[in-house]
């Protein structure tokens, strides 16, 4: 049936026209907030030239048909297509101007339905150029021998060279390594089922899905060493050895441990991996195991391929794992192109991902939603996907602005010798020495000086075959000192603020974390808007408090989810929507200074019982911060104001507290309102699982009004390092001033619901 519908789309664009309207039914309803949504349109111009489109897939469709003209009437079409999904980037782009769009969806039997409604944007002269190939032109690129992954075989005598010469000792280390592999082979039995009765989640749970992972992993990394140290070497030894492990993976059951649906992390591994090895090793296989090797694989692929479909990834792009399974599948796809048929297909689907929704968790300024952690694991892989196919399509992901500008997140949230890292999943154990590599890769493909620097600091370098390729095909960049660079940046396209007092130095830093995102509070970016994080000198101090066990776990779900984990407000007790898109946040407001910085952010949105909660963070660096919190709710609400910090416990006075650790000291002032109910605990409802491979000891702050107010406003000084700094306040109705004594001058702070003004600094600090 499919294949019926893929011929009627190919008769449609030759021309042939079915205009029986009403055999399919469109549905134009608003994007719900886990959609990518109807694009572009009027709120979400293109960032890109051409344009891509999207729109809500329609049930029991067999493809569409797209118009773009450059009228309402549609007389003067500028661009036709007809696509097997609900999303299209053309190939080539569109002049400068304004324009329409419409589409149609078309049933296997070659009715179309009704035109939708027609959507309008413009297109300004300074878009970037970046049109996504035709089917033609990929086919054309790809060529019909190996290998057809990371290097083209016109490359390999080039690659030989660099490994005959300068890369000599890299190239040493890596027969090492598949020598390794030759004396000792991993474990290519299959990998285990769940036991029956296994609880999902628990730790026997956990170790075979895992486990099963790493099986994956050891048995495909394995044959991919050993097939390219084949591919440079020519030593058949190598080779074959490479293609007895692809053939024993060959034998595990695709329907079994690591069918995709069973366990996705086992069974991404092996769309890609077996796919290095067989392009490197292609002529250590007969004819008879390469027929095995296509069945298995047009398995696998068909598997993930499906399970993207039945996503609707292309209208709900934001599910984690499927973020890097489409360009796993693309690698995949072009290891086997022309030899699996269906490889043509899905090679066309991943890249119509890339063309039109990825990356998902950032915009041009290349901030990431998920953290940074989340930030350096997909970044890694999907550079890996660049790498492997850019020699052979011709596309360079760093045409896109956000590869351009994404290597200043990393560089902002962990300054080389940062032990602390920021929100998001797993953020909080990460270091600058972990994103080291990865700003490496990054700095040679955006030929970034500041980037390149960030890994020089670390010496950092790239191990495996991935090292040997990258050294060769990744030329070195010269090193600049990001001196000129403002120490502090906001990322508003996901919300976040990271505000430094050292961006050279992480170790001696005083770093400030702001969170209010347009993302709300979804996937592995979960923590509550308005919140934010200080380390000290490189540590934490105040914290997204939680340590993850396992994804989904009662304390990762129950604790680490919920608004009651973070440095936040609660309203009656009760937190923001809970990993949700729905829960959004923004920042309204930035400005950045030497000696002030400058966030606000707006949250009221992310709650289900308040109508407004604005936050304005003033950091005086290094000395301290005032926080200013504006919070308006539909019915009177007592409201808790938290914060959160690792072992010791706080020191609790008048309203006021204290802590002091390894980082440094921290003394919070309430000066508004008095009177306060302050309370802590080191206790969590939900801890993590006894089986975790860590203990938590953690201190939770909460300072909560004694009365119900439908309005409230929270003044809050928070001192660092017993810096000499004295605060005072003076309120009169809804407005508060705030005089800050620093060591080189005074300073008024005026805070009002609406507004704000700092006096006493060069740069005018005020919304």
């Amino acid at each position: 049936m499919r294949n019926a519908g893929i011929l009627l789309l190919g008769a449609l664009c030759c021309g042939i026209c079915f205009q029986v309207a009403g055999a399919i039914t469109l549905d134009e309803s608003s994007a719900e907030a886990e959609a990518w949504g109807f694009r572009p349109d009027a709120a979400r111009p293109p960032e890109l030239n051409p344009p891509s489109f999207t729109w809500r897939p329609v049930k029991d469709a067999a493809g569409y048909r797209l118009q773009v003209a450059a009228d309402a009437a549609f007389q003067k079409i500028v661009h036709e297509a007809s696509s097997p999904w609900s999303a299209h980037c053309p190939a080539e782009p569109l002049p400068p101007g304004a324009y329409h769009w419409r589409y149609a969806a078309v049933d296997v039997s070659g009715e179309q339905s009704a035109w939708s409604g027609i959507r309008a944007f413009s297109m300004s002269a300074d878009l970037p150029v970046y049109p996504k190939p035709t089917r033609a032109a990929l086919a054309a690129h790809i060529p019909r021998g190996h290998p057809r992954l990371f290097l083209h075989p016109d490359e390999v005598a080039r690659f030989q060279e660099f490994i005959a010469g300068p890369l000599a000792e890299n190239w040493a280390a890596l027969r090492r390594e598949a020598d390794k592999h030759l004396e000792s082979p991993p474990d290519t039995s299959e990998p285990p089922l769940y036991p029956e009765g296994t609880v999902r989640k628990g730790e026997e749970w956990r170790k075979i899905w895992w486990g099963n992972r790493m099986r994956s992993v050891a048995v495909g990394e394995a044959a991919a060493t050993l097939a390219l140290v084949y591919r440079l070497s020519g030593d058949r030894v190598y080779g074959e050895a490479a293609r007895d492990l692809v053939m024993a993976a060959m034998e595990w059951d695709p329907a079994g441990s690591t069918n995709y649906r069973y366990n996705d992390e086992a069974a991404m591994p092996l769309l890609y991996l077996p796919a290095r090895a067989y392009t490197w090793a292609q002529d250590c296989f007969t004819p008879e195991q390469r027929a095995r090797v296509y069945e298995r694989m047009a398995a696998r692929g068909a598997d993930c391929y499906n399970y993207l479909l039945a996503a609707r990834h292309l209208w709900r792009p934001y599910d984690s794992h499927s973020n890097r399974a489409w360009h796993k599948l693309g690698e995949l796809s072009l290891a086997f192109y022309g030899e699996i048929p269906q490889a043509e297909e899905w090679l066309d689907f991943a890249l119509t991902v890339f063309f039109t929704c990825y990356p998902v968790w950032g915009g041009n300024d290349g901030g990431w939603h998920e953290g940074v952690s989340y930030w350096n694991s997909y970044m890694v892989r999907f550079l890996h996907w660049a790498a492997a196919s850019q020699p052979i399509l011709g596309i360079d992901p760093f045409e896109k602005p956000f590869f351009r500008e994404t290597g200043y997140y990393g560089m902002y949230t962990l300054p080389p010798g940062a032990k602390a890292g920021a929100f998001g999943d797993l953020a909080a154990q990460a270091d600058s020495n972990r994103i080291a590599p990865l700003m490496r890769q990054l700095a040679a493909g955006a030929r970034n000086p500041h980037w390149q620097w960030y890994a020089d600091a670390h010496d950092a370098s790239i191990g495996g075959y991935h090292g040997l390729i990258c050294a060769v095909r990744l030329h070195g960049v010269a090193s600049e000192v990001p001196v000129a660079l403002p120490s502090s940046r906001a990322f508003p396209d996901v919300g976040l603020a990271v505000m430094n007092t050292n961006l050279l130095d992480g170790a001696d830093n005083i770093q400030v974390h702001f969170k209010s995102s347009p993302y709300g509070r979804q996937s592995h970016g979960y923590n509550s808007n308005n919140s934010f994080l200080l380390n000290i000198n490189g540590q934490c101090a105040l914290i997204a408090s939680g340590r993850r066990d396992i994804h989904g776990s009662p304390h990762h779900v129950k604790w680490m989810w919920e608004s009651k984990s973070d440095n936040s407000i609660l309203v009656d007790g009760k937190g923001q929507i809970v990993h949700s898109a729905k829960a959004t946040g923004r920042i309204t407001h930035f400005q950045t200074t030497p000696e002030l910085d400058c966030v606000v952010g707006e949250a009221g949105e992310s709650y289900t019982n308040l109508h407004r909660w604005t936050r304005r963070i003033l950091f005086f660096k290094p000395y301290g911060m005032i926080i200013h919190d504006v919070l308006e709710a539909p019915a009177p609400a007592t409201y808790q104001w938290l914060l959160h910090a690792p072992a010791p416990a706080f020191t609790i006075g008048e309203n006021a507290a204290s802590w002091a650790g390894e980082p440094g000291r921290v003394d919070v002032q309430f000066l508004h309102p008095a009177g306060l109910r302050l309370s802590q605990s080191g206790e969590f409802d939900t801890p993590p699982h006894d089986w975790a491979s860590f203990t938590l000891d953690e201190w939770h702050l909460r300072a909560e009004t004694r009365e119900k107010a439908e309005k409230q406003q929270f003044v809050t000084w928070i001192r660092i390092n017993d810096a000499p700094v004295a605060a005072t306040l003076h309120s009169e109705d809804a407005t508060h001033i705030v005089r800050l004594q620093l060591p080189d001058r005074e300073t008024t702070i005026t805070l009002h619901p609406d507004q704000f003004r700092v006096e006493g600094f060069d740069a005018v600090m005020g919304d």
